[in-house]
């Protein structure tokens, strides 16, 4: 009934069978409850938590009843920020934590001012590496934030974070009093585990150092524009991309808005711009991409609350899902939105596109990156290194894909950039290795390689050659 008929702004007391016993509709006040209560606003607090060393020992705190949070616990101590205290310290990290009334902000850092440990009661204990058995284990929820930690205030990728559950003890070894010891597991079986009864490892790898080869130049194949008032209908054709936005779209303060089309569907459109086609690290199948943008005055604009705009990608003809993009590490990563629908349609295209057809439709919130892509069948995956021999800032290295239209961008695994890697790439592929350089405004030099992934790992004495792009074009567009 809380569901369906009592609700908290129009309760349908009409239709409910319990009107007749209820107070709230006998005394006419239903409309006026429940009464909300304003949340108690949180208390911030910034305090530092100090890692003080001693050789090879590290102080933990006794906290007494007057320390600032967690009484009676041992721990790292706990220092309230203060804008007049000052001493040298190496930053670890923030982290942030509500509890009760409080909003806490902590800042990690290593210290060696003793000093700060005056008025502190603890004990110096021994650092040692841990064995397999001393590992710490955490419920789900600490892992979760341990997660984020690692991630938003100490930089980790999420490629280097593991997550590894173990939901028993070894079999048999019951002095340490795990549940469901010496127990023969199945599937079955374990499903009635739930995680308080099992714990949770949040594992820390070194991985290289990649950085993704080339960058995002997005010009390149040229730019669409068209001005438009701000009460006018927009109305915007590509070579395969048709877009409108309705009239009063925008909230903004200019009369004119600007817009901006370019579009991505060749593979020479895509990699002389530097674009790619992964989310994640993942690999994806795409059917193209666009990068549209609305401007006042130079800065950028978002549709505002309620409005679409309307895409019809017109050389589409199967279902795509729809991922909007976000500049990182060089590249473009595509991240799917399930809320954003795509459809294929029979349309009709006005006067300036002749014909019509077939395409996919897409009424979307947002501008921006906007790509047409599916996910491949999964398969086994594999890796490659690739010798550049001539090495630049500016080299790009791509994976074509010769059964799919898929672009994987290679990564430099050192500082000198002199070599390139690819990971997790699908097995058993026919490809095409790229290896290029722009040349001004009218050259390439490049180098091709066919291989078939999997089979080819390593790759190495490359051979370069200068064409103009024109050329370049004609060769790498015969790919898809």
């Amino acid at each position: 009934l809380g569901q369906t008929l009592c609700n908290k702004t129009k309760p349908l007391c009409t239709k409910c069978p319990l009107k007749n016993f209820c107070q709230s509709f006998s005394e006419e006040i239903q409309e006026q409850l429940p009464i909300i209560l304003k949340k108690e606003q949180k208390e911030e607090v910034e305090i530092y938590a100090l890692i003080i060393r001693r050789g090879s020992q590290i102080f933990l705190s006794k906290r007494e009843n007057n320390s600032i949070f967690l009484k009676k616990r041992i721990g790292f101590p706990l220092l309230r920020k203060n804008p007049k205290m000052s001493f040298e310290f190496d930053f670890l990290g923030t982290y942030q934590h509500n509890i009760t009334k409080y909003k806490i902000k902590i800042h990690v850092v290593k210290t060696r001012k003793k000093s700060l440990l005056e008025n502190e009661s603890g004990l110096w204990v021994e650092q040692k590496k841990l064995k397999e058995r001393d590992k710490i284990n955490f419920s789900r929820v600490r892992v979760k934030k341990l997660t984020a930690l690692f991630k938003d205030s100490l930089g980790v990728e999420p490629y280097d974070l593991l997550l590894q559950f173990v939901p028993f003890e070894i079999k048999g070894n019951k002095k340490d009093e795990f549940p469901l010891t010496g127990v023969t597991w199945t599937q079955s079986n374990l499903k009635n585990l739930t995680s308080r009864k099992g714990y949770y490892q949040l594992i820390v790898t070194k991985s290289k150092n990649l950085t993704a080869s080339g960058y995002i130049n997005d010009a390149i194949n040229g730019v669409t524009k068209k001005n438009f008032k701000k009460n006018e209908a927009v109305y915007i054709y590509g070579k395969h991309t048709y877009v409108y936005i309705p009239e009063n779209s925008f909230d903004c303060d200019c009369e004119e808005i600007q817009f901006e089309l370019k579009e991505f569907f060749t593979p020479s459109e895509i990699l002389l711009s530097g674009l790619t086609t992964t989310s994640n690290g993942k690999t994806l199948v795409t059917g193209g991409m666009i990068h549209l943008m609305a401007y006042c005055n130079n800065k950028e604009l978002s549709l505002k609350n309620g409005a679409k705009a309307n895409i019809n990608f017109y050389t589409i003809d199967e279902s795509f899902g729809i991922f909007f993009g976000k500049e990182n590490n060089n590249i473009i990563d595509w991240t799917l939105d399930k809320n954003t629908k795509a459809q294929l349609n029979s349309f009709e295209f006005d006067e300036e596109i002749e014909g019509g057809g077939e395409g996919l439709t897409v009424l979307t919130e947002k501008l921006g990156w906007i790509n047409c892509d599916a996910f491949p069948t999964k398969t086994p995956k594999t890796e490659l290194l690739v010798d550049l021999q001539k090495p630049t800032d500016s080299t790009f290295v791509r994976l074509i894909f010769l059964d799919m239209k898929s672009i994987l961008p290679g990564y430099f695994t050192n500082s000198e950039n002199s070599k390139a890697f690819f990971k997790d790439i699908p097995k058993g592929m026919k490809t095409n290795l790229l290896v290029y350089k722009l040349i001004g405004k009218t050259h390439i030099n490049w180098s091709i390689v066919e291989i078939e992934t999997g089979k080819d790992t390593f790759i190495t004495n490359l051979k370069y050659q200068i064409a103009t792009k024109d050329e370049f074009k004609k060769l790498v567009d015969q790919s898809w």
